[in-house]
């Protein structure tokens, strides 16, 4: 799967900044804390919108599915859509992300017309929230790796053993 350009940057994120020291003393005892400059805090956006067709997902994703929700939408309504995958209530966000360690926040949108949509639930789609048909190719890559052949392999051990013990169990 290609990824795309990975050195370009986020716009919504600030460029970076080198941080030199403000002042030099002419002494240092232990006592001193530090003559680090103050780094700035910069805002979290909590909800991101993104121009169709540019969505990239900051970190890598849970997948909340391999196929996509169909879901229907009220015409002028505000929805959250989860892009880190943590969400208990798939695919729309229920702030799990901020509990936890990922660059993902939810995408803001409403539909003009209301009616049945495909939200994707790989979240790799580039036309965030709405699918793309990108999870093919997402299931196709996991099934080349060595993760995806032992993740799904394991599933059928599961299921291979359960029904031996089921058939075997009166025996």
């Amino acid at each position: 799967m290609c990824e795309g350009k990975a050195h370009e940057r986020d716009y919504l994120i600030p460029e970076p900044k080198i941080l030199k020291e403000s002042f030099k003393r002419e002494t240092e005892s232990l006592d001193d804390i530090t003559n680090f400059p103050q780094q700035e805090i910069v805002p979290l956006g909590e909800s991101r919108h993104y121009e169709e067709g540019k969505y990239r997902p900051p970190s890598l994703p849970l997948f909340a599915g391999y196929y996509p929700s169909h879901v229907y939408l009220f015409r002028g309504k505000k929805y959250d859509w989860c892009s880190c995958g943590h969400s208990w209530n798939n695919p729309f966000c229920n702030g799990q992300c901020k509990f936890i360690v990922t660059r993902n926040r939810p995408i803001s949108f409403n539909v003009s017309e209301s009616g049945y949509y495909k939200l994707c639930n790989c979240k790799m789609s580039a036309n965030a929230p709405f699918c793309a048909g990108t999870h093919k190719q997402v299931y196709k890559w996991i099934m080349k790796s060595n993760k995806g052949f032992f993740h799904f392999g394991g599933y059928g051990m599961f299921f291979v053993i359960f029904a031996y013990w089921g058939v075997n169990w009166y025996q």
